[in-house]
């Protein structure tokens, strides 16, 4: 469990440069380049907690109707933003699960909390253009799954064999796994915050963080 959590506030350190990078290079202003390495522990401890609270609700409410493998599965939905998953309804919950981090990491900059509501709220009130964004990166991970999984017997019989030394293998394994986890967070964020601009922008309201301007 403890290696879990630091396992999940890595990626989240890790979703939170790249949520900073595609705000950026999308023209949008954010704050979250000041973040001292301890202030971004601190967010995403909480904003973890509400995430990890939403997966146990989420397991408890499928496994309550019987269907237990997805409900043991949506545990992982966390990690499942950039690694592998094995069903359709995994990759369609990590990809929810990114679009809600995602609002309450903005919620938390415009107003120092990660209030859960008022992120549901904020997903509602854009899902007009977050619902099909969700599912672009259910499909696109979906495709990335089928590429990593057609490559990962061959790596993975590389690293068991004695074609090189030891560290060359187990090198090119973990390249493998971080290059396609990479890619899923990267591109699963452009897509959200691609979409959650064009909501902004077409929407008479302001905008409600300062992530999502010009």
């Amino acid at each position: 469990m403890a290696a879990m959590q630091v396992s999940d506030l890595c990626l989240f350190i890790a979703f939170l440069l790249a949520s900073r990078r595609m705000i950026e290079s999308t023209g949008g202003v954010t704050t979250l380049g000041h973040l001292s390495l301890g202030q971004q522990v601190a967010m995403g401890r909480k904003i973890l907690l509400r995430v990890v609270g939403v997966m146990i609700v989420g397991s408890v409410v499928v496994s309550a109707y019987g269907i237990q493998p997805s409900g043991a599965r949506m545990l992982l939905g966390f990690d499942g933003i950039a690694y592998d998953q094995q069903t359709i309804d995994g990759f369609l919950w990590s990809a929810f699960l990114a679009a809600l981090t995602l609002l309450l990491v903005l919620r938390f900059e415009k107003a120092g909390d990660a209030d859960l509501v008022a992120a549901f709220k904020e997903l509602w009130s854009h899902a007009y253009y977050l619902a099909p964004a969700i599912l672009l990166v259910t499909l696109i991970d979906i495709g990335l799954s089928m590429l990593q999984g057609a490559g990962r017997g061959v790596v993975f019989a590389f690293w068991i064999s004695d074609l090189a030394p030891s560290l060359v293998r187990a090198l090119t394994f973990y390249a493998f796994v971080f290059t396609f986890a990479a890619a899923r967070l990267w591109i699963t964020l452009a897509i959200l915050i691609y979409a959650l601009r064009e909501s902004y922008r077409r929407s008479p309201a302001a905008p409600a963080s300062g992530a999502t301007q010009t």
